[in-house]
């Protein structure tokens, strides 16, 4: 079931959010004055009830990016997901189309799994020719501060993108799941982070500049 959709449309020459529905526990906040007035993009900001995503949750966010317009998606902080209950898995699952000449950033802060959480998200991104995607995926250790380190059951994070509805241009998942043989600290070792970064398209331009 959806618990977010966005559209963003042109009107009157400007980039502009013609839809924004949320509901628990997605909430999109639409500030007015991130970017200098005459940048034409559209900032969503991605939170959570309750900071964080809990055991079971499930978050299914539809966006459109309309033709010649600019949208940047982030949060105001980490994405937290809370521990595990049992087997149940905490699950978010965001589809995009990016129209022609259409930029989309989704640049979120990491993700931070607390000890024994499940978390498998999936991203989907259906591009046309000249759409341009900026997409950064990451995910920290984990709360230091507790001594927590790599300390989750699972974290799944698939990211694929289409040309044109069904051309795949880019299909990638990235699995982290505590072994019989092997922890994932272990097999870590000293790294703290995992990112990965897409470029696709005329990122190099400013959003909203032409």
């Amino acid at each position: 079931m959806e618990t977010g959709k966005i559209i963003v449309e042109k009107v009157r020459g400007k980039s502009t959010l013609t839809k924004c529905f949320s509901k628990y526990p997605l909430k999109f906040i639409n500030p007015k004055n991130v970017a200098p007035s005459q940048t034409d993009v559209v900032w969503i900001y991605a939170i959570t009830y309750g900071g964080g995503i809990v055991s079971g949750d499930s978050i299914a966010c539809d966006i459109t990016v309309g033709d010649g317009c600019t949208t940047v998606l982030t949060t105001q902080a980490s994405t937290k997901v809370y521990k595990a209950v049992g087997t149940k898995i905490s699950e978010q699952v965001l589809e995009a189309r990016i129209g022609s000449n259409a930029f989309l950033a989704v640049i979120p802060d990491p993700v931070t799994c607390f000890s024994t959480a499940k978390y498998s998200q999936k991203q989907v991104f259906k591009v046309m020719s000249d759409s341009s995607l900026l997409l950064v995926d990451w995910i920290t250790s984990g709360r230091h501060e507790r001594g927590e380190k790599w300390d989750f059951d699972l974290y799944r994070s698939m990211n694929n993108i289409f040309h044109n509805g069904d051309e795949p241009l880019f299909l990638d998942t990235s699995l982290l799941e505590q072994g019989t043989c092997s922890d994932i600290a272990e097999r870590m070792q000293d790294y703290q982070v995992i990112a990965m970064v897409i470029l696709l398209g005329c990122v190099g331009y400013s959003p909203g500049q032409s």
